[in-house]
């Protein structure tokens, strides 16, 4: 009964989706979920994403089809509360809501199973561009056929992981994508004790509001013989969707927007550029490397959750070009820290994880 609960969950789990001179962004005002869109998936063979990076290349072009295409579509469930929005595909109702330019999962619904997250799961944070990274854990409860309890637990990782040039399986080409790979870790599935991963891999293109093409990877893993050492057991589940750009279809307005009259960076984010921290999580030494369009005075702060402010970098008078920063984070405790980058008289935060 147990492998029965956990791959019936499993299978319900596996849908649930997702600086250079004009930086590829992911923007609540091009991004965000919205009521009355319909985009259109359709299973390929599956494509290993590959490794991470800037200036890479992707050719998806000659993937097979392996399913007809279908539709998934979002809707306001509940006029009351318009902050919470659904996804409906394959008869399973996906809930989401989007508030202070967050986006979190909070449970999801079929014939036979119903999950509701007590501890939603953060599933991205506007704006988001290369090297930013999110960490949130969740929790869920709910029960299966009306019968049995089931419960779920983890932690979810975001990174924007990679950028370049990418051929889709109709031969057309996005020269800007940006990729988004989301870990999703299960300490708890069911009332198995099993623990899985899910490699959720999204590929986004410049224009459009939805991701064009995605690739899952999910293992069974298993603890190794040394301590919090985690192993790969077995591979459940591989798949890849193309997500047509002509075929998202929205009843608000068109996303697709020429080149030319795409949004340029403005404030700090068109004089700070490029910016990379690595690694993150990090366990000592936290490497910033970035590009300044001109001189200015830069430095960086780390404050914790609630505000307290924990390191300090001094203030430089940078050049215009690329610059790096070491902040020295080996004294500070596991947990998840904000960092604030100072450009004279502007600031912007990121996360940064600590090990």
């Amino acid at each position: 009964m147990r492998k029965i609960n956990f791959s019936l969950l499993l299978l319900s789990l596996l849908g649930i989706s997702i600086f250079a001179q004009h930086p590829i962004r992911i923007t609540a005002k091009r991004n965000a979920y919205r009521a009355a869109d319909q985009i259109v998936k359709q299973q390929v063979e599956f494509k290993d994403p590959g490794s991470s990076g800037k200036k890479l290349s992707w050719d998806f072009s000659m993937l097979q089809p392996i399913n007809e295409e279908y539709t998934l579509n979002y809707f306001i469930p509940d006029s009351t509360f318009m902050e919470k929005l659904c996804g409906l595909e394959h008869n399973t109702r996906y809930y989401y809501l989007q508030r202070n330019d967050s986006l979190w999962s909070t449970g999801f619904e079929n014939f036979t199973t119903y999950m509701e997250y007590t501890k939603p799961e953060l599933n991205m944070h506007f704006p988001f561009a290369y090297g930013d990274t999110l960490y949130s854990t969740f929790e869920g409860e709910g029960e299966y056929c009306h019968r049995l309890k089931l419960a779920v637990k983890g932690y979810t990782r975001v990174e924007a992981d990679a950028e370049g040039k990418l051929q889709l399986p109709d031969f057309e080409t996005v020269k800007k994508a940006l990729r988004v790979h989301t870990e999703r870790y299960y300490t708890e599935t069911g009332k198995d004790s099993s623990e899985i991963r899910l490699d959720t891999y999204a590929w986004y293109a410049k224009g459009i509001r939805y991701p064009v093409f995605e690739s899952i990877k999910t293992n069974r893993i298993k603890k190794g013989k040394r301590e919090n050492e985690q192993v790969l057991d077995t591979t459940v589940f591989n798949n890849s969707n193309y997500y047509p750009p002509e075929k998202q279809l929205s009843q608000i307005e068109t996303d697709s927007l020429p080149e030319e009259t795409e949004e340029e960076a403005t404030g700090i984010e068109a004089v700070f550029t490029e910016a990379s921290l690595q690694p993150n999580p990090v366990t000592s030494n936290l490497y910033i490397t970035y590009k300044l369009t001109r001189p200015a005075i830069v430095w960086f702060t780390v404050h914790t959750n609630i505000g307290i402010p924990v390191c300090q970098t001094p203030p430089q008078h940078l050049p215009e070009g690329y610059n790096n920063t070491t902040v020295k984070m080996n004294h500070l405790i596991t947990g998840t820290y904000t960092l604030y980058v100072h450009v004279d008289d502007m600031v912007l935060q990121k996360v940064v994880i600590k090990k």
